[in-house]
């Protein structure tokens, strides 16, 4: 730990109770029992009082997940907390434990100094964890700012599905737990992160890096499970065939038939997603209230066709006489499937351990478990998670009750092989599954994704990607463009839901290459910084995100783009030393170069978005754009590497099994030439050169050099 170098740069004499790494400084002053953090590289200082007068201090050194550390322990009547500064690092852990129990609970940390002029950006205790510029009361992350992207994410790190953020976020702010607890047990432990870096993204980045390490969370990649992996088809609200079949052709058959005319027509289909018209149902709400008794008043009063809880987790006779096993088989393909609360009046309350409207019991999960494994699904979602929290009291009013229904269900379903994707969930699911190697995506966006929704998709994706899941966007029509260019740059699930020959081809294969693997970028689109100050102060800027691929040291950037008030967008090279190739991928068009000294300057249209690409400039002049059939051109489902050398630049290319000559684009300051090592490739020169190639057992190589 470098206590020296942070003290001399804050000209400050320490005193005994400091611990210091490079980046950050945390010191008690045993007089006031107040705890200070300083960071040398910003000059934001927090400040607070342990909430009771303090016995004794110490310090002690050690190693965890993140990595070596320095602790500062401070003990008072009943508690002991302890900040723990890690090597090299600005993150800092915080720990509140209860050496006896406790009525009420208590705040740590809970700083009532703070920066000057911030700005507090949280999730809201709702569906989808709706974003909010200010601080919201319960377990959300909260991220502070200031217009020089100086950023700092402060979150819960542990007992989430009880923990609450308190304070404005501007005057004052902490970490504490529900203040509904009947009492705090003894020996319960709350942890807590705090994070400082320079950029906002960056704080996201580290905050997520850290949570995760602490669980040995590995984050969601492009195979992970099926829905990341390949296109899908879904059923859910939005979709066509939610509730809503051909009546002829009866549910299962009609489900049947348009796999088969996909299938036919050429289009992929990786998976099929069943929504909660597939299992029987009852008619409360989850309230307990009676509701409507159908709902889809055009079909049979069954119980598949119903509003209300579960009623029997199995597939519905009445659409599957043979079971879901046997569907699956006639599919062919694995399933996502749907699930609800416990109904109440289900016969399974009789069964099975339920605490308010939530299976807690372990047989329960087991079975279900084993169930759907045997009916051919690999991913579990479940959905109405906000509901469920919020009908069963003994998840908000006792520690350990929710994390019955969460872990009961991750664990079955890990056990059985099956992934979870979480859908309506508060700040506090999502945070809870970072516990779960399994949960591989979230929804962060409302039923039936559309352009209204896209700014809190993008803004609450940096909290599923934080846990270790990938964003899903929901379902949407396979024609709307710009849903489908968002999905892809998300890096998660892409499915649609169009009826039988209502299904756009030509776009889905954009999003997918001809196996229904997906063209991804390396990471999922989020906010840019320049975005989160305009929204903060409501300026009228457009809305800009951006995601990457990365080959080597050679980057790509995506930017998407829409309107508030303003049209203006300006791109620069911000402060990169590489210069770069613009390119309108709306359009497929070449714009201009970029680079620190010459700015270029567009505007959006009036409606709709736009869709950009900043391709690097290689050491022999080529800026490659990559496949501009693919809405990410560089994704390495399509562009497996690029290597830059003073020889050209060597690239290779993945091809889907059988699939046809893949195009590629790209410009150069001389006229390029183009040598095959594996497959053809043959070089229609010009402005924009293209490369027609030619695969050789999925593989192509070929190298292009932009010298004279």
């Amino acid at each position: 730990m470098c206590l020296s170098r942070v003290s001399l740069a804050l000209g400050l004499l320490l005193p005994v109770s400091a611990i210091a790494t490079e980046k950050v400084l945390v010191r008690f002053d045993p007089s006031a029992s107040e705890y200070v953090v300083l960071d040398p590289a910003t000059g934001w200082k927090f400040a607070g009082k342990a909430p009771g007068p303090i016995s004794r201090h110490s310090k002690r050194t050690g190693s965890d997940a993140i990595g070596k550390y320095e602790d500062l322990i401070l003990e008072w009547p009943g508690r002991r907390g302890t900040i723990r500064a890690y090597e090299g690092s600005s993150s800092l852990k915080f720990s509140l434990e209860y050496l006896t129990a406790a009525d009420k609970p208590e705040a740590f940390p809970h700083f009532t100094t703070m920066p000057s002029r911030i700005s507090v950006f949280s999730y809201r205790e709702d569906a989808f964890a709706p974003y909010t510029f200010g601080l919201a009361d319960n377990g959300t992350p909260a991220l502070l700012f200031d217009r020089n992207n100086h950023a700092a994410v402060l979150s819960p790190a542990s007992t989430f599905m009880v923990a609450k953020m308190v304070g404005d976020g501007k005057d004052s702010i902490g970490v504490s737990l529900n203040t509904r607890l009947e009492s705090v047990p003894k020996g319960l432990r709350q942890d807590s992160l705090l994070v400082l870096e320079q950029g906002i993204g960056k704080a996201w980045k580290q905050w997520g890096s850290d949570l995760r390490k602490l669980y040995s969370k590995k984050p969601s990649g492009p195979d992970s499970d099926v829905l990341i992996e390949k296109f899908g088809y879904w059923t859910d609200n939005g979709a066509d065939y939610y509730y809503n079949y051909d009546p002829a052709k009866g549910y299962a058959k009609t489900i049947l038939d348009l796999l088969q005319s996909y299938k036919a027509n050429g289009v992929p289909v990786g998976y099929l997603q069943l929504d909660s018209w597939w299992y029987r149902k009852l008619s409360d709400s989850i309230s307990g209230e009676r509701g409507p008794e159908l709902k889809n008043s055009k079909f049979p009063a069954l119980d598949w066709n119903r509003y209300g809880g579960i009623l029997e987790y199995k597939a519905s006779p009445d659409l599957f006489p043979n079971g879901l096993q046997a569907f699956s088989k006639s599919a062919g393909m694995p399933f996502a499937v749907h699930s609800r609360w416990i109904d109440t009046q289900s016969p399974l309350r009789s069964k099975y351990k339920v605490s308010g409207v939530a299976p807690v019991d372990p047989k329960y999960w087991s079975e279900t478990a084993a169930y759907l494994r045997e009916s051919g699904v690999t991913c579990f979602e479940q959905d109405w998670l906000d509901r469920i929290y919020n009908n069963s009291p003994e998840f908000f009013t006792k520690v350990g009750k929710a994390e019955l229904f969460m872990d009961g269900m991750a664990h079955s379903m890990k056990k059985e092989g099956l992934t979870l994707q979480y859908c309506m969930a508060l700040p506090r699911n999502m945070m809870q599954g970072v516990k779960y190697s399994n949960l591989t995506t979230i929804r962060t966006s409302q039923d039936r994704f559309e352009p209204r929704k896209w700014a809190a998709f993008l803004f609450t994706t940096p909290l599923a990607e934080g846990v270790g899941a990938l964003p899903w966007a929901d379902v949407f029509k396979s024609s709307e463009m710009g849903n489908m260019t968002l999905a892809a740059l998300s890096a998660g699930p892409v499915g649609t839901g169009d009826a039988i020959g209502r299904e756009d081809k030509a776009n889905i294969l954009k999003a997918a290459r001809p196996d229904g693997v997906l063209v991804k970028p390396d990471e999922p689109i989020v906010p840019t910084d320049a975005t989160y100050q305009n929204e903060a102060v409501k300026n009228g800027l457009p809305f800009v995100a951006s995601t990457v691929t990365r080959h080597g040291a050679l980057e790509t950037r995506y930017l998407f783009a829409f309107r508030r008030s303003d049209s203006s967008l300006n791109f620069s090279a911000q402060g990169s030393a590489v210069r770069t190739a613009l390119v309108n991928l709306v359009t497929g068009k070449f714009v201009s170069y970029v680079d620190s000294k010459a700015p270029v300057g567009l505007s959006l249209p009036q409606t709709g978005y736009g869709y950009f690409m900043l391709a690097p400039v290689t050491k022999t002049g080529v800026a490659l754009f990559g496949d501009l059939g693919k809405i990410v051109p560089t994704g390495k489902q399509r562009i497996e590497s690029m290597v830059d050398s003073g020889d050209g630049l060597r690239v290779r290319i993945r091809f889907a099994k059988g699939e046809g000559p893949v195009t590629l684009s790209g410009v150069s300051r001389d006229s390029v030439k183009v040598r095959s090592l594996r497959g053809s490739a043959k070089l229609t020169p010009g402005a924009t050169f293209t490369v027609e190639v030619h695969g050789k057992d999925g593989l192509a190589e070929l190298v292009l050099d932009g010298r004279r």
